[in-house]
C-alpha cells in the first residue's frame, strides 16, 4: 500500500476545506441571493385555463431566489384549479420555473336541478353552470345517468370510461349515457335509437362494430357481444 509523504497530507486537507468551502458558498449564494433567481415564469399544455390564473395560483414572486421556491406546494397550489387535475413544477436555471399542467377533458354533465355539473373521466365534478348559461361546447356533451354519480362510483367510472374512448364520429350522435350498473350500460342516440353496450371491456371493437351497425336502419343496436351484434 502506498503511503501519502507527511508533506502532501496538508495539502489535501486544505484542498478538501477549500471546495467545501467552495460548494457551501456557492449553496448559500444560489439560496439567499436574487442570482439565480425567478424571472421568468414558462407555462406548457394549457388549453383552457388562462395563464394569468395559473400565474396567481402560483404565488410566486418574481426575484424569488429559485431554490427557496417550494415547488411541491406551487404545484398543490395550480392543481387545486378546478379544471386542472395535475401540475408539475421545475427549476430550470439560471432563472426559469416551468409549469407544466395536465388539464381534466369533459365527458359528460350530471342534471342537478337549475344547473349541470361537467364531469371529466373519473367522474370528478369540477364545473358548474346554471341552465340559463350553459356554454355551446357544454351542451354537446352526452348527460350521464345513474344513480351516484360521482368519482367513487364504480358504475360511473365505467360508463364514463366508454364515453371517453369513442371515436368522435360516434361521440357526437352520443345523447345520453344510461348506466344502471357497470355491466349494464346504455346509449341513447340521435334519430330516437338506443344502444346496448354492456360492460365497459372492449370498447374499441364495440365501437368499430357499432359504426358499421349504424348503417342499418333499426332502433336498437346490440354491440354487448361485439362478435356477435344484433339490430332491430
Amino acid at each position: 500500500m502506498r503511503v501519502l509523504p507527511q508533506r502532501r497530507r496538508p495539502r489535501i486537507v486544505l484542498g478538501v476545506v477549500l471546495t467545501v468551502v467552495v460548494v457551501v458558498g456557492l449553496v448559500l449564494i444560489a439560496y439567499l441571493t436574487p442570482l439565480m433567481s425567478v424571472r421568468n415564469i414558462e407555462i406548457s399544455d394549457n388549453r383552457t385555463v388562462p395563464g394569468a390564473q395559473i400565474l396567481g395560483a402560483a404565488a410566486v414572486a418574481s426575484g424569488t431566489p429559485l431554490l427557496q421556491v417550494d415547488t411541491e406546494a406551487v404545484a398543490r397550489r395550480i392543481a387545486a384549479i378546478p379544471s386542472i387535475s395535475s401540475a408539475r413544477v421545475q427549476r430550470s436555471y439560471p432563472s426559469t420555473l416551468q409549469i407544466t399542467v395536465s388539464e381534466r377533458v369533459p365527458v359528460a354533465v350530471v342534471p342537478d336541478g337549475d344547473k349541470v355539473h361537467v364531469l371529466d373521466r373519473s367522474g370528478v365534478g369540477y364545473l358548474t353552470y346554471p341552465n340559463s348559461a350553459i356554454p355551446a361546447e357544454v351542451k354537446k356533451l352526452p348527460v350521464l345517468q345513474t344513480a351516484t354519480p360521482g368519482p367513487a362510483d364504480p358504475t360511473t367510472r365505467a360508463a364514463l370510461g366508454v364515453t371517453a374512448g369513442l371515436p368522435p364520429q360516434l361521440s357526437a350522435l352520443v345523447l345520453r349515457v344510461i348506466a344502471n350498473s357497470p355491466v349494464d350500460i346504455e346509449l341513447a342516440l340521435t334519430g330516437d335509437r338506443k344502444v346496448i353496450w354492456g360492460d365497459d371491456t372492449r370498447n374499441d371493437e364495440k365501437a368499430r362494430t357499432l359504426g358499421y351497425l349504424l348503417s342499418q336502419r333499426a332502433t336498437e343496436y346490440n354491440v354487448s357481444a361485439p362478435n356477435f351484434p344484433a339490430f332491430r
